[in-house]
């Protein structure tokens, strides 16, 4: 079965798509430049960027060492390679990978993955607010081959909350990524970024400690899914 198309907007929660892609290699090529920064709170984009100039930084060290290149040189193959690095390490290389046509995931294991996934989210005491958005919200013990998993977590207050729930979300992104999981995560500071999705689709409460999800989504069916 063909994949859907790829739409590519200048932001993304922007009301238009600039053009869609069926190009499996194409989509994948502009994934890996962007890394879903356009989506990206603040909070999480800072993180991302501080990652991206770490990896840089050891890997132009790394080209200028092994390869006796230095100069703009050994920072462009640095960047690239630590580029390249962020993205398989805290990107969302499945997701991307569902656009090409060979692309196809067990259900059953599917479920199971978003089963453990809830689970585990569920478990972090520190976090008081995680939601699962999408199809998916009603098919979590029975996903479709191509489904992917629409997670968002709330950033707590404080440095300690933002550095808690970076490291979470590269945890989560780093663990998918070796089991083939197809984990679209990102992380937002206020849950009112929430109403820039599809508000006629169903969104699945996994953590609400203070029910500000329950009070900011009155006219919204909540499921709740631990």
């Amino acid at each position: 079965m063909q994949p859907k198309a790829k739409s590519f907007r200048f932001r993304a929660n922007a009301p238009r798509a600039l053009f869609e892609s069926r190009n499996c290699l194409f989509i994948l090529a502009v994934n890996w430049l962007f890394q879903g920064m356009r989506g990206m709170d603040p909070k999480e984009l800072g993180f991302r960027l501080l990652l991206l100039a770490a990896a840089t930084a050891l890997a132009t060290a790394l080209v200028a060492g092994l390869f006796a290149v230095r100069g703009l040189t050994a920072l462009a193959l640095g960047l690239a390679i630590g580029h390249t690095v962020n993205f398989l390490a805290n990107g969302q290389l499945w997701v991307v990978l569902r656009y090409c046509p060979g692309y196809r995931r067990e259900p059953a294991r599917l479920a199971r993955a978003i089963a453990g996934l809830l689970d585990d989210v569920a478990r972090q005491d520190w976090l008081g607010e995680a939601v699962l958005l999408g199809s998916t919200v009603s098919r979590v013990e029975t996903p479709r081959a191509r489904a992917d998993i629409d997670l968002r977590l709330i950033f707590p207050p404080g440095l300690d909350g933002w550095l808690r729930t970076n490291l979470y979300l590269l945890r989560l992104r780093l663990l998918a990524a070796c089991r083939g999981l197809p984990l679209d995560v990102y992380a937002y500071e206020h849950p009112a970024v929430l109403r820039r999705f599809d508000q006629s689709e169903p969104l699945g409460i996994i953590l609400d400690r203070e029910r500000r999800l329950k009070r900011g989504f009155a006219n919204r069916r909540l499921v709740w899914l631990r």
